[in-house]
């Protein structure tokens, strides 16, 4: 092959391996901060299949956490050139398979969206089947001149990498789980206007979708949509469904309410339809609940807090706070609540602190490694130039 062709070669294939990276890396990212919204993606699936699963079942948190972590370090390795021969193969068998599934998808429609990004990049079926049929011709592509990809970090080394890799990825799923996401790609984001969208002022911070939003009361099933986007605090509760939901803080929600009632705020609680009666009162037999129960479609209030129950906190009709059950405010504590709310309630982070997390400790890494490398050319080379001189000055004695 002619020096010009191996070098076309050479920057097609790590052109298409830094594509497979940077997809994978995105995909595995997203899931990892919103797993919630991936879990209810999954369950669509089986829902479909004729086989729904609760939404509190560990089976689906751990599939999720499985396939999240399977991607980001796929990514990882693709990026860094690293076990190469695993990550081809993987590569390619996952690719077939959802390439099989995404083509199934667009003949038959079983979900709006096959959720490989979550809500941060909505991609429909067929524009999801074309990616899938690319990327599976890249992974062919680079299985086949694997020769042609340079790996960023030595082979001893990567299990450094592999390992930090792993740990982030899982860690960042977890917390996700057990608080809320990190990152919040749904339209009902801190600081969205749910006001100004439901009586149809659109923007950046009032998406249309909000215009949709319907409450009624659970016995008169009067509309009381506007008792939410009222002046002043509204904490909302948020039960998309109660069979499922998570009784463990029931205490802490009445706390709440009853530090709301003193402090005349309104506090609402909105249960996902449709819902049999008997979930409903089973939850207010459980937890004694006293608060008023609104009924609501339950797809938005998933969207709303990725928690089963999750609270919300409006301020004449502004979203500012959020929390999951298992981080929920205390109004007594010196209002500590308000100030959390003003920063967003649901420990968001920016996109740059979050990667930073990661990049920076896994470019010291990679700059540990190169140095260390280096510093073996270096002596090395230094070895061989004593050698040569050494043989030299042999050469001259022998001459004389």
């Amino acid at each position: 092959m002619k020096r010009s062709s191996r070098i076309m070669l050479f920057w097609t294939i790590n052109v298409a391996r830094l594509l497979l990276a940077g997809t994978f890396l995105v995909s595995g990212f997203v899931k990892a901060v919103d797993p919630m919204g991936m879990l209810y993606k999954l369950n669509a699936y089986f829902t479909h299949w004729g086989m729904p699963l609760a939404e509190n079942s560990l089976w689906l948190r751990l599939m999720v956490v499985v396939l999240a972590t399977m991607e980001f370090v796929l990514g990882i390795y693709w990026l860094l050139g690293t076990r190469l021969r695993f990550t081809t193969w993987c590569t390619t068998l996952l690719l077939t398979g959802w390439t099989c599934l995404t083509a199934y998808i667009y003949l038959y429609n079983p979900v709006a969206d096959c959720g490989c990004f979550g809500e941060a990049i909505v991609m429909s079926n067929g524009a999801t089947l074309a990616k899938n049929v690319v990327l599976l011709s890249l992974s062919l592509l680079c299985l086949n001149q694997r020769r042609y990809m340079k790996r960023l970090i030595s082979e001893r080394n990567q299990w450094i990498t592999s390992i930090y890799t792993w740990v982030y990825i899982i860690v960042l799923c977890l917390y996700s789980y057990h608080y809320l996401p990190v990152l919040d790609f749904t339209d009902y984001k801190v600081e969205t206007n749910w006001r100004a969208a439901w009586y149809g002022d659109f923007g950046e911070d009032a998406p249309e979708v909000i215009s949709t939003l319907y409450f009624t009361d659970r016995q008169t099933e009067e509309d009381r949509t506007e008792e939410v986007l009222a002046d002043g605090y509204v904490f909302l509760l948020t039960i998309p469904d109660p069979n499922t939901a998570d009784d463990g803080n029931a205490d802490r929600i009445n706390d709440l309410y009853d530090d709301c009632v003193d402090r005349g705020y309104a506090f609402l609680c909105a249960i996902g339809e449709p819902c049999h009666p008997e979930d409903v009162e089973g939850w207010t037999d459980r937890t004694g609940a006293a608060y008023p129960l609104l009924m609501a479609d339950a797809v938005q209030l998933k969207a709303m807090a990725r928690s089963n129950p999750g609270l919300l906190l409006l301020k004449d009709g502004v979203l500012i706070g959020k929390w999951s059950h298992n981080d929920l405010p205390v109004l007594s504590e010196n209002d500590k609540w308000q100030e959390a709310a003003e920063n967003g309630g649901v420990r968001s982070t920016a996109l740059g602190r979050l990667l930073l997390w990661f990049l920076l400790p896994l470019a010291l890494i990679i700059l540990a490694d190169r140095l260390w490398i280096g510093s073996k050319f270096y002596r090395h080379y230094i070895y061989q130039k004593r050698f040569k001189q050494q043989k030299n000055n042999e050469k001259e004695n022998c001459s004389r």
